[in-house]
């Protein structure tokens, strides 16, 4: 018993002294210094809520080539999916939009600038698609955030795009 009483101080020593450090160190530490506040600046993204175009491969057609995957915009119930050959441009030469759409139906493209003022796109739908594939030209007069709501029978697609503006 004398021997452990002999220890104490020693083990009493060891124990504070591992405590002494954490509390010295927390100690030391200065007060945390007010961050500076960040104000994110917006690109044109932020300006422009895009639609994402989703990797998908559309139902086949028996009248046309098989599409394969790529991305396409695609309405929620997927009767209506529309896919850009390309990159979108503004300008007299147009886009070149590949539409799955019911078959039988017409096929109605309209668009709205949404970041200002501007002439309404102008929508080349060629005669006489009969089954589910479309192919149209789309001329947007000046670039631009734009809405392109399509229509066909009873379905629906509504895309917003971000047209490049020429300098």
């Amino acid at each position: 018993m004398k021997r452990l009483l002999s220890r104490f101080p020693l083990i009493l020593a060891l124990v504070l002294s591992a405590c002494a450090p954490a509390v010295t160190i927390a100690q030391e530490l200065p007060p945390a210094l007010p961050q500076p506040e960040v104000t994110p600046q917006p690109t044109a993204g932020d300006q422009c809520p895009t639609t994402l175009a989703i990797e998908d491969q559309p139902p086949d057609d028996p009248h046309a080539d098989p599409f394969g995957f790529g991305p396409w915009f695609i309405n929620a119930d997927r009767t209506m999916w529309a896919n850009l050959d390309g990159g979108w441009a503004a300008g007299k030469n147009g886009n070149k939009v590949i539409w799955i759409r019911p078959a039988g139906t017409q096929l109605l493209v309209s668009g709205r600038r949404l970041d200002s003022e501007a002439p309404p796109l102008r929508a080349g739908i060629p005669c006489c698609y009969t089954t589910g594939f479309q192919v149209t030209g789309l001329y947007f007069p000046i670039g631009g955030c734009w809405e392109v709501t399509a229509e066909a029978g009873e379905s629906h697609l509504q895309l917003v795009v971000e047209i490049p503006i020429s300098e």
